[in-house]
């Protein structure tokens, strides 16, 4: 994880071979920062423990309901990620925690003229310990470079659950419409397992792209996610609440993945209940998903669902 409290700086982003000619910002005050956080187990559930806040990003209070799993927000006051911003987001769970961390909003990535926007997550995750990570939907602007790029490292007994959703663009704008019109997008997610890796999954999107290699990646659909989670299920274990054309997938490691196209607010319907009732069957108590039934959380993105 590394000190707390050691300033976020451009160095503690990777720059992929596809962006090797392009620069985050060169004076990174409040254009690169993050935040380092640590979750602990307290007596009244999971808790806060060390917190290093940097601007643009910052922590929300936990959330937590007597018998529930903390809710993170990890709050972006500005617009979205701009040309050189660079969002760092180091998250460790220990022993006995479980939680809910999410974006507050989606992923706006602006356009790039000069250089790219980065979203680095460092996540650690310990014997004992239930973390479910939603990022939030991307949505890359027209002419927009976006990297994300998420390296998870799992104790032998931790279960984590991660899902994530890319959008098209802003593409219900009529004639000004942005479907599909980014310039490059990388995505590199990497999970380990007491050192091994078991997962691996990298993609570079070089827009902008025209009908049919749109239809070729996205099926003809605005929205595609995915979600992945240790252990191993099957296509039965949670059913598709929007019938979307999707697969199921166990890898070599035992493990499985989810991945769905269609209709913006389908997907991600079916990634935040895909992940939270997996969440509630890895807790194993009473298999309960997590948060869907409370009626004290403001409907949004994540919770606006049945």
């Amino acid at each position: 994880m590394g000190g707390h409290t050691a300033r976020i700086t451009a160095a503690d982003f990777v720059t992929p071979p596809e962006m090797q000619d392009l620069r985050l910002a060169a004076n990174g005050a409040g254009r690169i920062g993050g935040v380092r956080l640590d979750l602990v187990a307290g007596l009244r559930g999971t808790e806060v423990g060390a917190c290093y806040q940097q601007v643009p990003l910052r922590v929300l209070p936990l959330f937590l309901g007597l018998g529930q799993p903390a809710l993170v927000y990890i709050l972006n006051p500005t617009a979205g990620l701009m040309d050189g911003d660079g969002h760092l987001a180091q998250l460790h769970a220990s022993a006995g925690t479980r939680a809910l961390v999410v974006g507050q909003s989606a992923t706006r990535v602006h356009p790039c003229l000069h250089g790219y926007a980065a979203q680095r997550w460092s996540v650690r995750v310990e014997d004992g310990a239930i973390l479910v990570v939603l990022p939030g939907p991307a949505i890359p602007y027209r002419g927009s470079r976006y990297v994300q790029h998420v390296e998870i490292e799992l104790a032998e007994g931790a279960a984590l659950v991660w899902g994530d959703v890319w959008l098209a663009g802003r593409y219900a704008r009529g004639d000004a419409s942005e479907r599909f019109q980014f310039d490059r997008i990388v995505q590199a997610l990497t999970v380990r397992r007491a050192g091994r890796l078991v997962f691996c999954d990298r993609f570079c999107w070089r827009g902008p792209w025209d009908y049919a290699t749109a239809a070729w990646h996205f099926g003809g659909f605005p929205a595609c996610g995915s979600v992945f989670v240790t252990d191993s299920f099957g296509r039965e274990t949670v059913a598709n609440p929007c019938g979307l054309r999707g697969a199921c997938m166990r890898t070599a490691a035992g493990d499985t993945v989810w991945r769905w196209i269609g209709p913006a607010d389908e997907v991600t319907q079916s990634v935040v209940d895909t992940a939270l009732r997996l969440a509630g069957i890895l807790e194993g108590t009473t298999g309960e998903p997590w948060l869907l039934t409370r009626h004290d959380l403001a409907p949004n993105h994540w919770f606006g669902i049945g």
